[in-house]
């Protein structure tokens, strides 16, 4: 074994140049400046495209001789996504994806440029297709499978579980940490589920099903805007319900329809910290930016595969800086944009 591993390693370091010399070349080709702004000029940029991550190579770190060294012996660590569903990133840059379609999260830290994946809690994962993060930079993931939500340490060490047993099949979920509330999208049971972050208990439950003021049609996104309302894509109805933190009902826009400011197919929902609400399409491969009132600002992206463009966006997450992040499902990557601020009246 020991004749095995130094031939191993004499092999290594006598390729080490010409790998060296390849990366370089690699890295000043994908460093070309990618400049994408929406709306067009004259007008003043609102969004602007900034970075896209599809796999560990896209943080863009340069492994150690070891590192390398090891993953010759045991094989390479990493996973390329191949159906995210949902985002969720953290105040240290820690970026996790929810992919159902590879029974797992993908977690990359971005600062440090580390990788790893959770693909168990107690049991093995079976549709991740939720996330989200609290204060101390855990990660909970939302399992349809495993009708639960489970809870992991920042490096990915199973914690706990909330509601098993109180949720037909939880797909969306959000947090409130400032008054410690975990929002479960409960899809078939056409309600949201509200728990006590910290005692994992079932609080109230918003919704039912139906058409009216704070009934709901299948749910499938939610996102805790800066002032503490909950906003749901009530998907089969076409619209953007808004919730108090109390579950009451605040206000609702949107309409199923073919032209812009309508819905096609609406999937996930964020807010920015004006309160500006984005909603992904996946039937018009795009972003919609309304004010907080329901008034559409802006949509930005098309149907492809280039930067800012889509193929079934899904998730949305937006981060203490005003990042947007986009889980571009068929595209096998996240796009990250930056909402740019103005004092332009909406």
């Amino acid at each position: 074994m020991v004749t095995v591993l130094r031939w191993l390693l004499l092999v290594m370091v006598m390729a080490m140049p010409c790998t060296s010399l390849q990366a370089a070349s690699e890295q000043s080709e994908d460093d070309a400046i990618i400049d994408l702004a929406w709306p067009p000029k004259p007008m003043p940029a609102r969004i602007r495209y900034l970075d896209t991550i599809a796999s560990f190579d896209d943080i863009k770190f340069e492994k150690g001789f070891w590192e390398k060294f090891w993953e010759l012996i045991r094989g390479e660590q990493q996973h390329n996504q191949l159906k995210p569903m949902a985002v969720a990133v953290d105040d240290k840059g820690r970026m996790s994806v929810a992919d159902p379609t590879a029974k797992l999260v993908h977690v990359y830290d971005q600062k440090s440029g580390a990788y790893w994946v959770i693909e168990e809690a107690d049991v093995p994962l079976i549709l991740p297709v939720g996330l989200a993060v609290d204060e101390k930079s855990n990660i909970y993931v939302s399992d349809g499978g495993l009708k639960r939500i489970c809870v992991f340490s920042p490096k990915g060490e199973y914690l706990r579980s909330i509601g098993s047993g109180q949720i037909e099949r939880p797909t969306s979920i959000a947090i409130d940490t400032s008054r410690r509330l975990l929002y479960v999208v409960d899809t078939p049971a056409h309600s949201i589920k509200v728990f006590n972050l910290d005692s994992g208990s079932l609080i109230r439950t918003i919704g039912k099903r139906g058409r009216e003021e704070g009934e709901l049609n299948f749910p499938a996104y939610v996102f805790v805007g800066p002032n503490g309302n909950l906003h749901v894509n009530d998907a089969l109805n076409g619209r953007i319900q808004v919730f108090d933190t109390e579950g009451k009902f605040v206000d609702a826009f949107g309409r199923f329809g073919d032209v812009t400011g309508t819905f096609a197919t609406p999937k996930g929902v964020a807010v920015d910290s004006d309160g500006n609400i984005y909603v992904a399409d996946a039937g018009f491969d795009n972003i919609q930016v309304f004010n907080s009132r329901g008034r559409l600002l802006l949509y930005f992206g098309r149907p492809g595969q280039a930067p800012g463009e889509f193929w079934t966006p899904s998730g949305l997450y937006i981060d203490s800086k005003d990042r947007l992040y986009v889980a571009d499902a068929y595209n096998r990557r996240i796009q990250i944009f930056q909402y740019l601020k103005t004092t332009v009246k909406q």
